[in-house]
């Protein structure tokens, strides 16, 4: 998930935090919390010079790349609003 703010001297970033299905819990009933199977990190900031759709893309898929986080793992729900 990523999400602009602006940091205290107002430049514009992203925040970046990333969640998790743990495959070690089974969704069996009422036997695990739904809450227990995700988990959520966050990964950092990501500042900004450009706010064009490919270039925030770009950032993006490069951070995760530096963390070694495989962008084909990754599946997303976008909204807006």
């Amino acid at each position: 998930m990523a999400d602009e703010t602006r940091d205290v001297s107002g430049h514009e970033q992203l925040s970046v935090v990333i969640r998790v299905v743990d495959p070690d819990i089974q969704a069996n009933g009422d036997q695990c919390r739904k809450s227990a199977m995700l988990k959520e990190f966050f990964l950092g900031f990501i500042k900004l010079d450009h706010f064009d759709a490919e270039s925030l893309t770009s950032e993006i898929a490069k951070f995760l790349s530096d963390l070694n986080i495989d962008i084909k793992n990754c599946i997303a729900l976008c909204f807006d609003g």
